[in-house]
């Protein structure tokens, strides 16, 4: 997989963690909801080290999810007394990071077009 795939991958990923937040922040005043969380670290890292996958032959095979796929987890600690685990400052703080590094990664990528796009032109418009 070539940088821009990475790329693709890690703003794929920025998406899904901001479109989490985003629900966790609407649902912080619903009694027992739980965050939701999302480490696409873990997905990002295999898309540039891919590992060797057992293949499954027989529908009745277990699986460990799927190749290409983040993992969401629910943050069971509870933060109120209703029993709801968002911690509204920690959520919008989260935002702000992670629309930070979409903003970082967006940039990067189109600059990487533009040095494609330069190339394939050979400096030409």
């Amino acid at each position: 997989m070539g940088i821009t795939g990475i790329m693709q991958r890690a703003l794929s990923g920025a998406w899904l963690r901001h479109e989490l937040l985003a629900n966790n922040v609407a649902n912080s005043e619903t009694p027992g909801y739980k965050a939701e969380r999302l480490d696409f670290e873990d997905y990002l890292r295999e898309a540039i080290q891919p590992r060797l996958r057992l293949a499954a032959t027989n529908p009745l095979h277990v699986q460990k999810g799927y190749p290409g796929t983040a993992a969401v987890t629910l943050d069971r600690s509870s933060v109120t007394p209703d029993g709801n685990s968002v911690d509204i400052d920690r959520e919008m703080a989260e935002v702000s990071a992670n629309a930070l590094y979409y903003t970082a990664v967006s940039r990067q990528l189109i600059a990487q077009f533009s040095l494609l796009r330069k190339a394939i032109t050979e400096g030409r418009r």
